[in-house]
């Protein structure tokens, strides 16, 4: 048996290793290229996360975004794209309502997924639950009718990714989520960690996956041991803030990860807001990714300063939508 668990991980590799490096070619880029998604999440919460990641793909900011469906702002995200549509989004898949104050359900009615809302009705607010509760084909009704609803409202989604991470902290779910983005012709993002993690004999890598070579993002220093613990998760490939949020801060994290970038698929993962009444309420009590967090992550990546880094690193930006006109047409 160790021998068959080591011939599949050798395989792994060199399928996983194959794909990263075939994506470049096939995107018409040298197989050495450094390529990049940076990617706005969470659009669709609040009117000002919505306006700042709109502005943010006119500015050349951003080269993607995900929408999450049940959010309250959603219709604004839709008559968004439907007059932009060159811009790439996706579907920010969500099973968790975190906030505060600020709550949302299941697009489904509360009678088909159960499993998936606490005494209010309403999502867990953490992955934990989600990990203990819910049922798995309950999750895929659930995830068919965010996507279908999105479609309804005229998005033309190019990919799918998983709020939270919630539809990677088991296997069951995470099949789900892979099982759901291929038969709606839809990139599921998938980084190389938890291909290795949530894939298996039972579940080989299917051929349409094209996982990412490493996914960046800002996580708060408070959270470092919940990061080493988490399914999926490597604190290497994360960046670690302390309690102080400050520009010259954030502008040298993110700017010393653009330059260790090294050959393959890279996405970073912004939080984009603008620092204001409206997200301060949505954000309360919750300093991490709210108001002030978001607002830096729009300013560092709205400045000259790092537009001039990835130049300068020759970064190759790319989107979703193109890798999926690749696997899909």
């Amino acid at each position: 048996m160790k021998y068959l668990i080591l011939y599949l991980s050798i395989f792994y590799t060199i399928s996983i290793n194959s794909q990263i490096n075939n994506i470049a070619e096939r995107l018409g880029y040298d197989k050495d290229a450094k390529l990049l998604i940076i990617h706005a999440d969470d659009i669709g919460i609040a009117h000002s996360i919505n306006i700042a990641s709109f502005d943010a793909y006119k500015n050349n900011d951003i080269n993607s975004g995900a929408a999450m469906i049940p959010s309250p702002w959603i219709k604004e995200v839709a008559e968004f794209h439907k007059k932009n549509p060159e811009y790439d989004l996706g579907l920010h898949l969500t099973l968790t309502a975190e906030w505060k104050n600020y709550k949302w359900r299941g697009v489904s009615s509360s009678n088909e997924i159960p499993s998936l809302l606490n005494e209010y009705n309403e999502f867990y607010d953490n992955t934990s639950d989600v990990n203990l509760n819910a049922n798995p084909e309950e999750v895929r009704k659930e995830l068919q009718a965010q996507i279908d609803y999105a479609r309804s409202l005229g998005i033309n989604p190019s990919h799918i990714d998983s709020h939270m991470g919630a539809l990677a902290v088991n296997k069951d779910l995470w099949r789900v989520y892979i099982e759901v983005g291929h038969k709606n012709k839809l990139v599921s993002m998938a980084t190389k960690s938890r291909v290795f993690n949530l894939f298996d004999e039972n579940f080989p890598v299917p051929d349409y996956i094209v996982p990412v070579n490493d996914i960046y993002m800002l996580y708060p220093e408070a959270d470092r041991t919940s990061i080493e613990n988490a399914a999926g998760e490597d604190v290497a490939n994360t960046l670690i803030v302390n309690d102080i949020y400050k520009y010259e801060d954030w502008f040298n994290l993110y700017s010393s990860k653009i330059k260790s970038l090294v050959p393959g698929l890279n996405v970073f993962l912004l939080h984009l807001g603008y620092d204001n009444e409206e997200l301060r309420a949505v954000t309360v009590d919750h300093p991490e990714y709210g108001s002030l967090w978001r607002q830096l992550d729009f300013d560092v990546f709205n400045s000259d300063g790092i537009k001039k880094v990835l130049k300068d690193n020759d970064i190759k930006l790319v989107t979703w939508g193109e890798i999926r006109d690749i696997i899909y047409d």
